[in-house]
C-alpha cells in the first residue's frame, strides 16, 4: 500500500484542488490533508474533530492525483484514513444507497416518484446544515431500464453491458433512455443486468470498505449471468470504480466516447460549452477530447470551450450535503467561467454534475441550462 510519504511536498496540488481557495490554509488541499492522514494512521495524532473536519472537506475529486509527479495514490490514503471515522450521516445516506436498489427501495422510489408529479423536476430540501439545496425528484419509471435488452436494427457490432448507475436509475430514467436511443443507432446492442447495484464508489471514498466490497460482489455476481463483449457506463463515478476497484478484465467505455468514435449525426442550432466531469479524467482515465469530437457531429452548433472546463463543479455527492458553503464556492466560480464563452447550454456526462450544474444556472447564469451530454444528442439525433 502506498503511503504519504512517496509525496515530495512540490504543492503542485494547492493549484488545482477545488477547495483551496476558500481555505487557504495547509490542511485544506492535498498535501496537508496527507500529512494529517498519514499521522493518523501511523497512530502519531489522534483523529480529532478538526482533522475529521479537513478530510471531509475534501471533494476527492482527485485533481491533485492528476497533477501529482509523484503519482501518489492520495485516494488509497485518504480513504484507509476515512475508515477510522465516524460519520453518521455519511453511514445513514451510504446505506439508503445500497436499500433502494433491493424491492421495497424500488417500489418506494416509485412511489415516490407517482406522488412527486405535480412537483417540479428539482426540488430545494432542507440540509442538517441548516442550508438546503436542489435535489431531482424521483421518477415513477424507476429502475425500468433494468433487466431489458434493447437492440438495434440490423446485426449488433457489439453486446454492451450498460451499468446504469443510482442516479440514471432512480431520478434521471430519461437519460438512461437518451443513453440507449443514440447507441442502438449507433449498432450496439445494450444489455441492463436487473441484478444490478450501486458501484459501491460513495461507500469506498468515505472509507466503507466492508460496504463497498459487499456491492462489488453482488454486481459481480450479476454480471456473470450475461454474456457481453464490454462495459458501457454514463457516469464517470461508476466508470472509474469498474475500471480501477473491480478487476475487470473487459473494457469499459464512456457513452462519450462511444459517440466520438462512432459515425453518428446530429442537428442544432445554439452555442454549447462542456463540463468535464473530474472523475472523468482522474478515476477513469478518459480522454476530455472526447466530448468536443462527439460535438463535432451536432452540425449547426458553435462549440465554445471554457478556459476552465475541466474544473471541479461542487458536487462531489456527500460533499455538497455535508459543505454547502464550500461547494456552492466552487459551483459559483464554475458557472463564471462557463459564462464567459456565453453559450446558451453545458453539457456534461454525470448525472450528479448535471444537477449541481442546473441549480448553478438558477443562481448564478440565468439564460444558461444544463444537461446530460446523451440527453442533448438524442433531441437532436437525426434520423
Amino acid at each position: 500500500m502506498q503511503t504519504a510519504h512517496a509525496c515530495v511536498k512540490c504543492g503542485a496540488c494547492k493549484w488545482v484542488c477545488p477547495t483551496y481557495p476558500f481555505k487557504e490554509e495547509e490542511g485544506s488541499f492535498a498535501r496537508g490533508r496527507l500529512a494529517l492522514a498519514e499521522a493518523v494512521l501511523e497512530g502519531k495524532l489522534e483523529p480529532t474533530n478538526e482533522v475529521l473536519a479537513r478530510w471531509s472537506e475534501c471533494a476527492l475529486c482527485r485533481r491533485c492525483e492528476w497533477v501529482c509527479p509523484n503519482g501518489v495514490d492520495y485516494k488509497e490514503v485518504l480513504t484507509n484514513a476515512r475508515a477510522l471515522s465516524t460519520d453518521p450521516l455519511a453511514d445513514g445516506a451510504l446505506k439508503a444507497l445500497k436499500l433502494m436498489h433491493g424491492t421495497v427501495g424500488r417500489l418506494a422510489l416509485k412511489a415516490a416518484g407517482l406522488l412527486a408529479l405535480p412537483l417540479p423536476s428539482h426540488v430545494r430540501l432542507p440540509l442538517p446544515t441548516g442550508s438546503s439545496k436542489s435535489f431531482p425528484k424521483p421518477r415513477p419509471d424507476a429502475f425500468s431500464l433494468r433487466g431489458k435488452t434493447f437492440k438495434p436494427k440490423g446485426k449488433p457490432k457489439a453486446r454492451l453491458l450498460f451499468f446504469t448507475g443510482c442516479m440514471i436509475d432512480a431520478f434521471y430514467t430519461h437519460t438512461g433512455k437518451s443513453v440507449i436511443k443514440v447507441l442502438t443507432r449507433a449498432g450496439y446492442e445494450l444489455v441492463v443486468p436487473k441484478e444490478l447495484t450501486c458501484c459501491g464508489a460513495p461507500h469506498l471514498y468515505h472509507g466503507r470498505k466492508k460496504l463497498f466490497n459487499e456491492l462489488k460482489e453482488q454486481n459481480l455476481k450479476a454480471f456473470s449471468r450475461y454474456e457481453f463483449d464490454a462495459f458501457l457506463v454514463a457516469c464517470p463515478t461508476c466508470g472509474g470504480a469498474l475500471k480501477e476497484d473491480y478487476g475487470l478484465e473487459k473494457e469499459v467505455y464512456s457513452f462519450t466516447e462511444l459517440v466520438a468514435k462512432e459515425n453518428l449525426s446530429f442537428k442544432g442550432d445554439e452555442s454549447v460549452t462542456v463540463h468535464v466531469p473530474c472523475h472523468y479524467y482522474t478515476a477513469f482515465k478518459k480522454n476530455p477530447e472526447y466530448f468536443y469530437e462527439a460535438l463535432k457531429k451536432v452540425k449547426g452548433v458553435k462549440v465554445r470551450r471554457a478556459e476552465n472546463d475541466r474544473s471541479c463543479c461542487g458536487f462531489a455527492g456527500l460533499f455538497s450535503v455535508k459543505n454547502p458553503e464550500l461547494s456552492e464556492g466552487i459551483q459559483r466560480n464554475k458557472l463564471e467561467d462557463l459564462k464567459k464563452v456565453d453559450a446558451r447550454v453545458v453539457v456534461t456526462e454525470c448525472p450528479g454534475c448535471v444537477l449541481q450544474l442546473k441549480e448553478g444556472c438558477s443562481k448564478f447564469a440565468k439564460g444558461m441550462r444544463a444537461e446530460h451530454l446523451a440527453d442533448y444528442l438524442a433531441k437532436r439525433l437525426v434520423k
